[in-house]
């Protein structure tokens, strides 16, 4: 009877350190991409470090937010995206000048594409 618990335990820690790896791979795919974005969006638009790092953190929960959502069994994962989007957008709001922000929100749903100017 000892053996089959010991047994049932380790199976189970087994089981938490393998999803517990599969959240530090996702996390980490999460910051590469905030990181990424945030990089490209400060070359483009030009705002400071402590605002770019600002950035960084909100976006980062908002990913992780969505992740979150998207995994949820019984959540209405629409409504919930929606209402993180618009969280995200009221901090972005707080975080850049206005200028900033309707570029940032431009370039970010492609209303305004990323091209190199031509100089003649």
């Amino acid at each position: 009877m000892r053996k089959k618990i010991l047994v049932l335990a380790l199976l189970l820690l087994t089981i938490l350190e393998i999803s517990a790896q599969q959240r530090s791979i996702i996390e980490n795919v999460l910051v590469n991409s905030v990181e990424e974005k945030v990089s490209s969006m400060q070359k483009l638009i030009g705002f400071d470090d402590a605002q770019a790092q600002q950035l960084r953190q909100v976006e980062l929960n908002f990913l992780q937010e969505v992740n979150k959502a998207e995994r949820c069994f019984l959540c209405n994962k629409q409504k919930r995206i929606k209402k993180l989007k618009q969280k995200r957008d009221t901090e972005l709001q707080k975080i850049l000048e206005r200028d900033q922000y309707i570029k940032y929100d431009a370039i970010e749903n492609e209303r305004i594409q990323k091209r190199p100017l031509w100089a003649n």
